[in-house]
């Protein structure tokens, strides 16, 4: 990345175009958190940055199906004005199963999903290309992906309790050893587990998804004070706060809620 780049302020992807999740199917819902799509603005040019949240997708962009793994930081991808996204969300734990993949081989890294299931992911990737619209291309997308759940096992349960206790606010200063407590194992068998399904070790988990929780905040109606947001959200105080900020997604908490707010 040029000088340039990695001084001009990064965008947050939803201030780039039209978000919209929708509930899974009954058969797709032990399986995936949502589908989603993402219209990209016309004219777009911004550098666009996608935080992360502790998920895996199925993502079709550019004429191409891929599995977007977990990120520790956020991703800065190269998207055209006018792009038309879609996408499937993995529910926590499922997507180890589905990829027959630990994901912290996964880890940072866009791959083609026929590397994963072959012949099956470029005909499907064919049909999507054929859609006329995002609804069309979702519905495809569904009906193939309710296929394949027929032949998957149903996610870990007990990551599903990990991931549940790293969003939670309450547990957010010891949230590693309230979830060796939940599930009554050691905690390298933990931090294994951790890594096959979510790429990372309980601790960088529970970081990413304390972020994401600060984010939620500024998506409330009212404006938190910097110190008053870093405690809601669970920081040790307004420094941590912003050292996290700024090292998970280039932007500093005032700039993200003006951005989320704007």
């Amino acid at each position: 990345m040029g000088r340039a780049a990695r001084q001009q302020e990064a965008f947050l992807a939803a201030r780039a175009g039209l978000y919209r999740e929708h509930a899974p199917s009954p058969v797709l819902e032990a399986h995936f958190c949502c589908l989603w799509s993402h219209d990209i603005h016309d004219g777009a040019n911004h550098r666009i940055a996608i935080v992360p949240d502790g998920y895996c997708d199925i993502v079709w962009v550019g004429g191409r199906l891929l599995v977007a793994g977990p990120d520790r930081s956020s991703a800065f991808p190269s998207l055209s004005g006018g792009e038309k996204i879609v996408g499937a969300r993995f529910a926590p734990g499922a997507a180890a199963e589905w990829l027959r993949v630990q994901l912290r081989d996964i880890v940072g890294q866009s791959i083609p999903l026929d590397d994963f299931w072959g012949g099956s992911a470029l005909q499907l990737n064919e049909l999507l290309g054929g859609c006329a619209n995002s609804d069309e291309r979702l519905s495809l997308l569904t009906t193939a992906l309710e296929k394949e759940a027929a032949k998957r096992a149903a996610p870990a349960r007990d990551m599903a309790s990990v991931f549940s206790r790293a969003s939670d606010i309450s547990s957010s200063g010891n949230a590693a050893d309230l979830m060796l407590d939940d599930l009554s194992i050691g905690a390298r068998q933990l931090r294994r587990r951790c890594h096959t399904h979510f790429g990372y070790g309980p601790k960088t988990l529970a970081r990413i998804r304390r972020f994401q929780r600060m984010l939620g905040l500024c998506r409330s109606r009212k404006l938190l004070p910097l110190a008053e947001l870093a405690v809601a959200a669970g920081y040790c105080d307004q420094a941590h706060m912003t050292r996290d900020a700024r090292e998970i997604s280039t932007l500093t908490p005032v700039q993200l809620q003006q951005q989320i707010a704007g």
